[in-house]
């Protein structure tokens, strides 16, 4: 009997004691549950109501601008090229148009009425053309009489911008011309302003640039064989001013005019490098534009645009003085035209004086560059009323 008692007593000494948890310790524990608990079941609510949100998204038509829905013909245009490069145009003359039926059945975008208002019926396309390497998507959306896409020429020759005196945008030999001393012609591109000279006779919107460029540089400075000195030769095509231009065109390091955008939006003109003398009158550009230096991206002004633009009648040659009267072009700065004068020595060239008058002189000196640039008439209006404060902005 003592042997089991002590068996007993052994194995009750190796039976482990039995630890008594403190209450403050369960308390803890329920409390952590709890709050697993919760967090989980707000969690659950939160992906439910995320869920139902977006059934509602799908039920509930999404009510988009016109310019948002313009935005999503583009970015569909672009996906569509992007599948079917071949379809691109391959010159600048080259238009390629594409329907939004058919970047809807691509897949590109929805149909045209997901996107519109009820009771607002649209057509839409989408217009693309080669500037460069650079390509133009112009998206043209027509709602009827709520709203229709414009482009920046449309705003800028409205009838209601056409005086017949004063200053302001006149008509002129099939263009629209813009004369005085103020007038709201400014445009904002993405690297500055600049001012509409005139909209041509198939819509292109004729831009200078409002500061010149910030270096000063000789129109031409090579050796002239009639005189015998380095005077510069005034032949606009071989000229070191045209190179100069290029370089700025080709993104010049220390200073860029144009963005990539901006290129896409500008298209290739000629430009007009006729000579005419000191006492020449006409003003039309008939002289000037005898001979051309064809498809360039960037040029220079000639005589008959800055004598345009003076609304003095006394400016009635080349180098009147009252030229510089009344004419927005006229800044205190000497800035190159891209006129040459007719002489024996080709070594002359007109430039615009610090005073604002036209002056013959020689080649090899220097003057500040104000490049010009044609817009493309398909690029459309954004904002803006052309004033100074307000330019017009383009999209």
């Amino acid at each position: 009997m003592n042997a089991n008692m002590n068996n007993m007593g052994k194995i009750n000494a190796n039976k482990p004691k039995e630890t008594k948890v403190p209450k403050e310790t369960n308390e803890k524990d329920k409390l952590r549950k709890k709050m697993i608990k919760m967090m989980a079941i707000i969690a659950i609510g939160v992906i439910l109501l995320l869920v139902i949100l977006w059934l509602c998204s799908l039920l509930i038509k999404k009510d988009y601008s016109y310019k948002e829905i313009e935005e999503i013909l583009t970015d569909a245009a672009v996906s569509y090229f992007d599948q079917n490069k071949e379809s691109l145009p391959s010159t600048e003359s080259q238009l390629v148009e594409i329907d939004a039926s058919i970047l809807a059945q691509n897949g590109n975008m929805k149909e045209l009425s997901e996107y519109t208002k009820e009771g607002v019926n649209c057509t839409g396309k989408v217009m693309v053309q080669k500037s460069g390497e650079e390509y133009l998507y112009t998206p043209y959306l027509d709602c009827g009489e709520s709203y229709s896409t414009k482009e920046l020429y449309k705003v800028i020759t409205d009838a209601s911008n056409i005086v017949q005196t004063g200053y302001g945008l006149y008509t002129y030999n099939n263009s629209y011309v813009y004369r005085g001393e103020t007038v709201n012609n400014y445009v904002e591109l993405e690297n500055g302003l600049w001012r509409i000279v005139k909209v041509t006779s198939d819509n292109n919107v004729v831009l200078i640039k409002e500061e010149p460029l910030e270096m000063s540089y000789s129109w031409d400075n090579r050796y002239n064989s009639n005189i015998g000195y380095s005077l510069g030769i005034n032949n606009y095509s071989n000229s070191r001013i045209k190179e100069y231009l290029e370089s700025y065109y080709e993104d010049k390091e220390d200073e860029k005019i144009l963005s990539a955008d901006d290129k896409s939006k500008i298209v290739s003109y000629n430009v007009c490098t006729g000579k005419r003398t000191e006492t020449d009158s006409t003003n039309d550009n008939s002289i000037e534009c005898q001979s051309a230096e064809n498809s360039q991206k960037i040029g220079l002004l000639t005589v008959s645009d800055y004598m345009n633009a003076s609304l003095d009648s006394n400016c009635t040659t080349t180098t009147s003085k009252a030229c510089q009267n009344y004419n927005y072009l006229s800044i205190d700065t000497s800035w190159w035209l891209g006129t040459a004068v007719e002489e024996e020595t080709d070594s002359e060239v007109f430039m615009v004086n610090s005073s604002g008058t036209i002056e013959a002189t020689s080649a090899s000196n220097y003057a500040y560059i104000r490049p010009v640039i044609y817009l493309n008439s398909k690029v459309l209006y954004a904002s803006g009323k052309g004033t100074e404060e307000n330019p017009y902005k383009i999209r």
